[in-house]
Order: structure tokens, then C-alpha cells, then sequence
């Protein structure tokens, strides 16, 4: 399964799937571009290839702090559904995020419908408090990705808005 990590603030599309049983070269291999790598995490040293590395880890729900050679890295794992979500709105379109988790109020638009800077597409709610989602410029709407009383995360593709003709 391939999994998006920003390290960095730089994207990786990675694999990371058991190494063969019996295989005494990692526990796992690396699946990166077109390179397969051995790694394997041993208390605290990071073997990757053939470097082995002391490493310490921090890790706060789906982001860890890396101390590798030297230097802390941030590494946040990125949720694959809402990636494809996100990236299923096609060339030009935009993605109109959920900017906190929640669940859904209202929407007020349907796949199709022209819209103006500012309309207000939907109510989600988080924490009871509402909060309306504009849009953030003219376009019109290809897809709506959440239903009445349908929960999301922090970041989930709510709709995608595609350009006015």
C-alpha cells in the first residue's frame, strides 16, 4: 500500500510493506520510486540499506519528530482517502477543505450549481459551534463529498470547485 509522508514539508509517496520471511536483510522494505530498500527500526537504531543509524522518535497522533544525524525532522503521515479525495477533483478544480473535524449541518449547493465568491456552500458544526463554509471565488460546483449529519476530519475534501464557464 502506498502511503503520502511529508518530511520536511516535502511530499513522498512511499510503499512499506513486511520484507520475505526468513529474510534477515530488514524487517520491511521500502518501497520509493522504483527502489526497494531494506529497513528495519531496533529500539533505537534505523537501519535503511546498508547505513544503521541512532535515532531518537517523538510521536503526536499522526506526526513524529525524527532526531536522525544530527537534525530533528518532522514526518506527518498523510490520510491516503482524503489525499484521493482531494486529488479526485480533477485538473483546475479546487478542493474546499474541512478546517477543523466536525460533522454536517446543511448544505445548501448541489453538484453543478454556479456559485459566487462568498456564497455559502454548507454549515458543519465542531465543538457546537456552526460554522458556514463560503466559497472562496466564482466557479461552479463539480462534487459534493459530505452529506447532512455525515462526520469528517480535520482536512477532508468537503467539496471541489471547478472553475465558471
Amino acid at each position: 500500500m502506498r502511503h503520502l509522508l511529508l518530511i520536511d514539508e516535502a511530499e513522498y509517496e512511499i510503499g512499506l510493506v513486511p520484507a520475505p520471511t526468513g529474510d534477515g536483510d530488514g524487517a520491511y522494505r521500502l518501497l520509493l520510486g522504483d527502489e526497494i530498500i531494506p529497513v528495519s527500526l531496533e529500539g533505537t537504531v534505523l537501519t535503511v540499506g546498508p547505513a544503521r543509524e541512532k535515532v531518537a522518535v517523538a510521536v503526536d497522533g499522526n506526526v513524529a519528530f525524527v532526531h536522525f544525524r544530527g537534525r530533528a525532522h518532522r514526518v506527518e503521515f498523510r490520510d491516503a482517502i482524503d489525499r484521493f479525495a482531494k486529488g479526485a477533483v480533477g485538473g483546475g478544480a479546487d478542493s474546499i477543505a474541512a478546517p477543523m473535524p466536525g460533522s454536517v449541518v446543511s448544505v445548501a449547493v448541489s453538484a453543478g450549481d454556479a456559485v459566487h465568491a462568498g456564497q455559502v456552500l454548507m454549515v458543519i458544526e465542531s465543538m457546537k459551534l456552526e460554522t458556514a463554509i463560503k466559497a472562496p471565488r466564482d466557479g461552479v460546483i463539480e462534487t459534493v463529498h459530505v452529506a447532512p449529519a455525515k462526520t469528517f476530519n480535520k482536512g477532508a475534501a468537503l467539496i471541489a470547485l471547478q472553475a465558471a464557464e
